[in-house]
């Protein structure tokens, strides 16, 4: 009887399951790693950029602006990186939790392993890119005692984001996974912004000084801000190198010991959260659809109305649409909680409150319409045959989809730029405006492409385990690119007024584009109706595989 497989062999599974589901086993191979090289490169190019940052000679010369400048990197690199699968719900990229819940494999072997397979990943080298050229620009330019110590210090550092990404992945998995999951959302909602409304916002005003906002900032403030940075877990690679280049060995060792402290506090956190949803992965989820007494479905005098009630009803119980609602909301606090629009209006002058908004409100829009509209069978599983037995057809399906996904992004944008304009009381109604107008020029162009992703891309949500297949690592890096598309017109028109704010002209160039975007969209429907058409076999055989 052959022996289970050990751990580097259960690490391969990991990471052959994933090249496999990006690969949608049908891509080419030859383009699906053209675009992996494709998307690696942003990340080469910050990682260039932070270490000629660090090389400077001015930087280079100052304690001060080097100890500032890397523990900013460490945190924010952290901050990003541990809160994204919150700030995605990228539930989805990490499906091997729940598919190897009943295999021979132990919770604390299956962390770590998918743990150490989600850091070889384009959006994880995108993050860390940065700090990895601070830290060699930072060591060439300074003399660094142990420097076989530093590589030892950068996996402990990345070790401590993966391990309380994933709990930050735990965290999203098990309130999703819970019965009252909107009541979760919504009360975590209220309560951060209660909280945030006791904190006072960061004081900003040293920006507008004097003319250059840097020659107004005392070396006391950028002192104070890097011991304060450095004394959190992140800043404590930024910490040890610094101790490093004073010679420091005893002391970047201790900051080493406190990156391993806190990682191992991170893995803990998550092996309990990751239990606990093994605990629940068998459990039925709540029958409230058998306790309603109101039928959504007995107005419904025609097959389209009917089809436009199913989706709208799916949609607002699926609690990833819920947690990607209020992503939106919570980064509007945290852009007042640190005065990140006296930011924007140091650099860009009155047009700030456009670019926040409209910022906010495609943000809002994209992460609505493009997480379902590109994967829009994906929940339907075996009542996609259903639909094909129904008397209705897939162009009436398609539509119905496409309305319901435009109709929640245009929603989700409406009420993001309402809330701006109360909570910050500085955008005039041209701004809302002009918000809107962006938001009705990115949402027909992400429509379109997800018609074509859908049916070129089929996935499944496997409704019994509570997951969905990964997305296509080909399809996710198509809809980046018609998203980055739809939101080039509101770049160029806010860009060109530069410092003088949105003008009428500017919500005419917005205007013209989202009318030219809908005659498209309008154009490519019947093909992309015609494609579904002829491959509603495979779509049938994807989303209904085991």
């Amino acid at each position: 009887m052959r022996g289970s497989p050990g751990f580097l062999r259960h690490l391969w599974l990991l990471w052959r399951l994933r090249a496999q589901i990006a690969l949608n086993q049908r891509t080419s191979r030859a383009l699906a790693a053209a675009l992996f090289a494709a998307s690696v490169v942003p990340a080469v190019g910050l990682g260039a950029s932070a270490y000629a940052l660090l090389s400077l000679r001015w930087v280079a010369e100052s304690r001060v602006w080097s100890a500032f400048i890397l523990n900013l990197l460490c945190f924010v690199t952290s901050a990003v990186w541990c809160t994204w699968p919150i700030l995605s719900a990228g539930v989805d990229d990490h499906s091997e939790l729940s598919r190897y819940a009943a295999f021979p494999i132990s919770r604390f072997r299956l962390l770590f392993a998918s743990t150490v397979a989600s850091v070889l990943e384009p959006r994880i080298l995108f993050f860390f890119a940065p700090v990895v050229g601070a830290s060699l620009g930072f060591a060439s330019t300074h003399q660094v005692a142990a420097r076989p110590l530093v590589p030892v210090l950068m996996v402990s550092y990345a070790a401590l984001n993966a391990a309380w990404s994933r709990f930050g992945l735990h965290v999203v998995l098990n309130v999703l996974r819970a019965h009252r999951n909107a009541e979760l959302l919504g009360g975590f909602f209220a309560a951060f912004l209660l909280a945030c409304s006791f904190i006072p916002p960061v004081d900003a005003s040293w920006l507008f000084a004097v003319v250059n906002g840097a020659s107004a900032l005392d070396d006391t403030v950028l002192i104070n801000a890097a011991v304060a940075l450095g004394r959190v877990p992140p800043g404590f690679y930024g910490g040890a190198l610094l101790a490093l280049s004073r010679g420091d060995v005893a002391g970047a060792v201790t900051r080493l010991g406190g990156l391993w402290a806190f990682t191992g506090l991170g893995f803990g956190a998550a092996y309990v959260l990751l239990s606990r949803f093994y605990e629940s992965a068998g459990r039925s989820g709540g029958a409230a659809g058998l306790t309603e007494q109101r039928n959504p479905f007995a107005r419904t005098a025609v097959p389209f109305t009917t089809l436009l009630a199913r989706e709208a009803l799916d949609l607002w119980k699926n609690p990833r649409a819920r947690l990607l609602a209020s992503v939106p909301f919570v980064l509007a606090i945290l852009i007042k909680l640190l005065s990140g629009r006296d930011l924007f209006v140091f650099l860009v002058g009155r047009t700030a409150d456009a670019w926040l908004l409209g910022a906010l409100a495609t943000y809002g829009a994209v992460v609505m319409a493009a997480t379902f509209s590109q994967n829009m069978f994906a929940y339907d599983g075996h009542g996609f045959s259903l639909l094909l037995a129904a008397p209705v057809t897939l162009t009436q399906v398609m539509r119905a989809k496409n309305a319901v996904h435009g109709a929640a992004a245009l929603v989700l944008s409406s009420l993001v730029a309402g809330f701006y304009a109360v909570y910050f009381r500085t955008a005039s109604a041209l701004d809302v405006a002009c918000a809107m107008a962006s938001v009705l020029v990115v949402v027909p162009v992400v429509l379109a492409a997800g018609n074509f992703l859908s049916v070129f891309f089929p996935v499944k949500f496997h409704a019994s385990l509570k997951r969905r297949d990964k997305v296509p690592f080909t399809a996710s890096m198509l809809g980046v690119a018609a998203a980055s598309l739809g939101c080039t017109p509101m770049t160029f028109a806010l860009r060109w007024q530069v410092r003088e704010g949105a003008t009428v002209e500017t919500l005419g160039i917005l205007a013209l584009s989202a009318a030219l975007g809908w005659m498209a969209y309008r154009w490519s429907f019947d093909p992309a109706a015609r494609q579904l058409m002829l491959h509603r076999e495979r779509v049938l055989s994807a989303v209904t595989r085991d």
